[in-house]
């Protein structure tokens, strides 16, 4: 979801930290936010580092204003190490000896940017990527360049799974990570960040802001349908198989981009059907949510 408040996996995350993880180490179960190793606000060095990308602008754009704190930037993982860990890429639900643990969230991270990136980097080019990919690890908080109806600013938390219009940069914590990986399972946590780039596509393509709940439902609905243009590529590549890897469809919509507290919902039917016409149709079929505005000319 584009961030004004913050997209998150509520409902996963609480039943997650019931489950035990199917990492081939065994893992462990979510720790509780009060005894993570990092304290709120900061993070420990194996955690976070010193943001290295710097915000580009893409044509007839501004520069993204950069994010007021450090976090973690990751970057896609090579082909060649997806290569040696594409069993574990889609885990299915309560998967299998195999499949990452919660411990390992940043790895997995590197390697599900590794799957998402090529379509977007193809069809807009490596120069309009969101300015910074950030992983958010468990017990750390700090506001984003977005701001909050009320003027202050957004947090990040490590419960996100977001967009920041204001910095351009996609917010994934390790706990809203493993609530897709480990709860819906399946390719869950590629759609839902191919999900939050389509919402980044919007905004260098100058999709207009929504301005009603219905304008905001046929918001997500695009981002929904490029997606499924994700989809169709990571299929026709190699890196997906259709539709197995996608498990069960009403979890997966249900689970990616919820509504926020009090939003009504989108009928989980309507954001199904615009995760196939992206499928079927690819990116030229997500134009027809906002005609005036196209997300792909090409």
């Amino acid at each position: 979801m584009a961030r004004q408040l913050s997209a998150t996996v509520p409902l996963l995350l609480a039943a997650m930290m019931l489950l035990t993880s199917c990492g081939p180490q065994g893992g462990t179960t979510p720790p509780p936010a009060e005894t993570a190793s990092s304290a709120p606000g900061t993070a420990s060095p194996s955690d976070t580092a010193s943001a290295t990308s710097t915000p580009t602008a893409t044509p007839g754009t501004l520069a993204p204003e950069p994010p007021p704190t450090t976090l973690k930037a990751a970057t896609p993982a090579t082909a060649e190490e997806l290569a040696a860990y594409r069993d574990a890429l889609y885990c299915p639900t309560g998967g299998p000896e195999g499949c990452h643990s919660y411990e390992s969230m940043a790895g997995y991270f590197d390697h599900l940017l590794g799957i998402v990136a090529p379509m977007f980097d193809e069809r807009y080019g490596t120069v309009s990527r969101p300015a910074a990919f950030y992983y958010v690890a468990a017990g750390v908080t700090g506001p984003t360049a977005c701001l909050k109806d009320d003027g202050t600013p957004d947090p990040y938390s490590s419960a996100d799974y977001s967009y920041c219009l204001t910095d351009r940069a996609i917010y994934t914590g390790q706990d809203a990570l493993w609530a897709l990986y480990k709860g819906v399972g399946y390719a869950a946590p590629a759609v839902a960040y191919a999900h939050e780039w389509g919402h980044h596509i919007q905004n260098i393509m100058k999709v207009p802001e929504p301005e009603t709940p219905e304008e905001n439902a046929l918001l997500e609905k695009q981002a929904d349908c490029i997606a499924g243009a994700w989809v169709q590529h990571a299929a026709q590549s190699g890196n997906l198989k259709y539709p197995a890897d996608l498990g069960d469809l009403n979890a997966l919509m249900a689970a990616v981009a919820p509504p926020d507290p009090g939003e009504e919902p989108t009928p989980v039917q309507e954001r199904i059907d615009a995760l196939q016409l992206g499928y079927t149709s690819g990116l030229p079929g997500c134009n027809s949510f906002f005609p005036e505005t196209p997300v792909y000319a090409g």
